[in-house]
This record gives C-alpha cells, structure tokens and sequence, in this order.
C-alpha cells in the first residue's frame, strides 16, 4: 500500500513513523513544502532572545536522517498544488526547479498544520514585518533586530507564542507592545483573572500590553 502524507513537522512525521513501526511493508512518502521536516517548534521564541544559540539546535532530525532511520521516503521543499481525489493524484511543485510531479496514493493524510493569521490591513508587506512558524523565520527576526539595531517592537497576538516573543525581545533589550482584539490576553485559554495577573506581571517587566485593540495599518515607506 502506498501511503502519501503531506506535510512533516509533529503530525506527518510521527504518523510516518507509526505506521512504518506497525507494517514495515508500506510505502511511505512524505512531501513538505518547507526544507525542514523535524523541528523544535516550541523553541523558536527562544532562538529569537538568543536562549538558544544556534539555528541547528531547533532541527531534530534531517530529512536524510529521518529517512535513513524510518524507511521513510522524504521529499522537501516540495508544495502540493492539487489532490485528484478520484484518481489518487496529488500534484506537486519543487519550489527550487520549478518542475511539476505527480504523486499516486491509495491513502493521504494531509498534515500541513496551522498558519499565522495576518491581519488585512495595509503596509503588512513592509519591510521589518514578520511572522513566526519556521526555523527560518526566527533566523529573520533575530537577524533583523540584530542588524538593524532594533528599539522598538510591536507584537500582534497576545497569545501564547506572541507573549513568547514578547519575553525573548524583551531579553535582546527591546521595548516591546502587545496588542489584541480581545478584552484580554490568551483569549480562550485563561481566565479573566488569571489573564489580568499575567497582564500585570508583563507590565511589571516593562512590556506594553494594549488589550481591546485591533491592529489598523502598518506605517513607513519601504519598512515599518
């Protein structure tokens, strides 16, 4: 049986694994869009406040690696484009070539994960705009605020990795504000109470936490 799994990361990688342990027999393949397959994703806040020094501290495993231990066949920096659900098709793109490939299944597990949400607004594209998913994109922040001497930071999303990056700036000698739309930080995951103690613990260590409002646009010419 041949079995498809876009997607690595927590969720392919472990259910790759698992079934290779349980039928040693099936075919398994794993496309991920990104060049990582295996990493500390909780660890990327910390890459950033320079807790954790090098970028090949947050990797688990390599693709080879993992392919090497798990009989797993790995396919990176390749982003499916199409499921043919009928026939069994998945098409691909190599992001590197450019070249289009097709992929057969008899079973997909689609194990893509979640994306930061990115406000509508204007002036998101700017310069000195981040978001925080992959290895590389705490790579771009430390750099960033490395080189360009960074002061000041905005973070939008109080939740928990956006209090995260509110700590780990704060320990590379930023000013940091946290802004959210709800009435509170970690809307859904704590109390209002709770939420209200850890707002004033942030403040206490000089963290801006501006709750009940909503990001509008981003300012500047070509950066923020």
């Amino acid at each position: 049986m041949k079995i498809l799994i876009i997607g690595g990361v927590a969720a392919g990688t472990k259910a790759a694994a698992k079934l290779k342990r349980e039928n040693r027999d099936l075919d398994i393949t794993i496309i991920a869009k990104d060049g990582d397959i295996s990493y500390a994703g909780c660890g990327l806040p910390y890459y950033i406040g320079g807790f954790i020094e090098d970028r090949s501290s947050l990797i688990v495993n390599t693709p080879k690696k993992y392919a090497a231990m798990t009989g797993v066949n790995v396919f990176t920096n390749v982003e499916a484009t199409a499921v043919d659900n009928d026939n069994h098709i998945v098409t691909a793109k190599n992001l590197i070539t450019n070249e289009e490939t097709t992929y057969t299944y008899d079973k997909l597990i689609i194990a893509t994960g979640a994306s930061p949400i990115t406000p509508p607004i204007e002036g998101i594209k700017k310069q000195g705009v981040f978001s925080l998913r992959l290895p590389n994109d705490a790579v771009n922040i430390r750099d960033y605020v490395t080189n360009n001497q960074v002061k000041k930071a905005v973070i939008v999303g109080g939740g928990f990795i956006g209090l995260e990056v509110a700590e780990n700036l704060l320990a590379q000698k930023v000013d940091v504000t946290v802004i959210d739309f709800a009435p509170q930080i970690m809307p859904n995951v704590i109390d209002p109470e709770i939420a209200n103690y850890v707002q004033k613990h942030l403040q206490k260590h000089g963290i801006r936490v501006l709750t009940g409002v909503a990001a509008q646009e981003v300012l500047g010419d070509d950066k923020v």
